[in-house]
């Protein structure tokens, strides 16, 4: 199969990933995507917990498991035996990368914690993924991704006013932190190929929140007020928000003068920016109730499609809101070759959303579907210069199974 230059970067690297849920698998994935041989320590009989996430499954395969877990290889290994734990500290000393996401201090408990494999491989970079980090008061505790966004304020202010918070649609805590892994990671490598030296690459859920909370953390220092819930609109841009229509909803965002100027003409109120009342941002910011008011009498007057039709033509940000099965159909994203085939076993016709990057307009080189429960088992052990017999006796063990 030929491969294009994005899934050429990482070739030749190989990442032991002990990572499960969301944020490690979609990290390695990355990983695996930019060409990495990513080998997936599962547990046997169960393997990653997504592999129950269901439904939605696609003819019986978790659809979550399926979207974060190509381009990998499965092996399973049970980590609470002694021969288990060997078995990882062999692939480790051959890995370039080892990412995981247990609890603090439980791999520790296992000698599969950085500090103990750094010892069996001094160039090895390992990634650890925790709910909070690794210090802190609240380091030992655990964390799902709706979980932090309840603790770090990210609920508070998601959700209409008058009704209660509400957490995203998305995993975007879990998807943001594997992202930082995977940028972590390359960072490292790149030193690495510098130095020589391996590396401690460290992210937490916790972190990443306040990450994508930064420009509302900044709001607050400069002014003392927490953000509210706003519904559908921002609290420091107006017109920014949803809007109903003859038909149905639309979103508007004119974001500076120059677009509001275009969207009142649009709306046959072409005297309304000469208003001190809504002349510039501020204005509107502070007079954004009467503002929807007038705005929303003069939508109700077309349907959605016109409004989205009509902006357009000024180049007004703005969309009807549409539901997943409308984007999976969207001539855009076909254009763009988002969804890609990747043929598995038991899902011969899968199709994956592809990681968003080009290099030079290609995207990336999708060598293996998402992999049943320890299908490579066997070929891994072999890889690793297990004799037969001794496979044999760890899968009558259990320690690992086919």
């Amino acid at each position: 199969m030929p491969t294009s230059l994005l899934s050429e970067t990482l070739r030749g690297t190989v990442v032991l990933d002990l990572s499960r849920n969301l944020a490690g698998p979609y990290c390695t994935m990355l990983l695996g995507d930019l060409g990495a041989d990513v080998i997936k320590v599962e547990s046997p009989g169960s393997g990653d917990d997504t592999r129950n996430w269901h439904p939605p499954a696609w003819n019986g395969q978790s659809a979550t498991f399926l979207a974060c877990n190509r381009n990998k290889r499965s092996i399973t290994i049970d980590l609470d035996t002694e021969a288990g734990q060997q078995l990882v500290r062999r692939l480790a000393s051959r890995a370039d990368v080892v990412v995981s996401s247990f609890r603090p201090g439980s791999l520790s408990k296992r000698s599969l914690d950085y500090e103990s494999l750094h010892q069996l491989n001094d160039g090895l970079v390992y990634c650890s993924i925790t709910a909070y980090g690794s210090k802190g008061p609240k380091k030992d505790a655990p964390g799902y991704d709706p979980v932090l966004q309840a603790e770090t304020g990210m609920m508070s202010m998601t959700g209409h006013p008058d009704g209660p918070p509400a957490r995203l649609g998305m995993g975007a805590i879990d998807l943001g932190t594997g992202m930082w892994a995977a940028v972590g990671i390359q960072a490292a490598l790149r030193n690495r190929s510098a130095t020589g030296e391996g590396a401690l690459v460290e992210v937490s859920l916790y972190e990443t929140a306040a990450w994508w909370l930064s420009y509302h953390v900044e709001g607050y220092l400069a002014t003392g007020e927490s953000p509210q819930r706003q519904g559908n609109g921002t609290p420091f841009v107006a017109p920014y928000e949803m809007f109903a229509t003859a038909d149905g909803d639309l979103m508007v965002t004119a974001g500076n003068d120059r677009l509001f100027v275009s969207l009142c003409r649009m709306l046959g109120l072409p005297e309304l920016p000469e208003d001190p009342a809504y002349a510039h941002n501020a204005d509107r910011v502070a007079n954004r109730i009467t503002l929807h008011e007038l705005l929303e009498d003069r939508f109700k007057g077309k349907t959605a499609a016109e409004w989205e039709v009509l902006l357009g033509t000024e180049t007004i940000p703005c969309s009807q809101v549409r539901s997943v099965a409308d984007l999976v159909h969207d001539p855009q994203l076909d254009a763009l070759e988002m969804l890609v085939d990747i043929p598995h076993p038991d899902i011969p016709d899968l199709r994956v959303v592809d990681i968003p990057l080009t290099l030079n307009g290609e995207r990336a080189t999708h060598r293996l579907p998402p992999p049943r429960l320890g299908e490579q088992t066997a070929s891994i052990l072999e890889e690793l210069g297990v004799p037969a017999e001794e496979i044999e006796t760890l899968i009558r063990e259990g320690v690992v199974s086919c």
